[in-house]
């Protein structure tokens, strides 16, 4: 099981946290995701994922994803 965290700014409330959880979700091997309300986020996949993929599946959405 590979993880990456990383740290999504631009939240500005749950909302943004519950749309974020569900994109993140749907790229192929994403087992699980937590995502904080401060932006601190985890997934975990069984193969690695770059940050480069988690900004596209965010892309439009207004975010940022930068490392921790």
């Amino acid at each position: 099981m590979n993880e990456t965290t990383f740290k999504i700014n631009g939240f500005h409330c749950e909302a943004c946290v519950k749309l974020s959880t569900l994109k993140i979700k749907k790229i192929s091997y994403v087992t699980e995701v937590t995502i904080q309300p401060d932006g601190a986020s985890k997934v975990c996949a069984s193969r690695v994922i770059a940050r480069d993929e988690i900004s596209e599946a965010l892309d439009g959405l207004g975010y940022t994803v930068t490392s921790i």
